[in-house]
């Protein structure tokens, strides 16, 4: 993650920018949205969210445990392992 990368103040348009980073980085344009991932006071975690990510997707170019990691880690630099929107801060 750059300090170059877009943040909102909302979980959800936060999570929306990251998964288009995702895009427009990796290809990764299934479709997934912020929206579909954030579910009430339930925490997001990072597994929920790679795997969100991944399932979406219908081809994937290398191993999927590479892929893991990767998206894994965008994640983890920017949430942490799990976040709500109650202890989202964007900065």
């Amino acid at each position: 993650m750059s300090r170059k990368d877009p943040r909102d103040t909302d979980l959800i348009r936060d999570l929306d920018l990251l998964l288009d980073l995702l895009c427009a980085e990796w290809d990764f344009c299934a479709g997934v949205r912020g929206a579909d991932l954030v579910q009430g006071a339930k925490p997001l975690t990072s597994k929920h969210f790679t795997d969100s990510v991944l399932d979406a997707e219908t081809v994937l170019i290398g191993p999927r445990a590479s892929w893991e990691r990767r998206i894994k880690r965008r994640f983890v630099q920017r949430y942490g392992h799990e976040i709500t929107r109650r202890e989202y801060r964007p900065y």
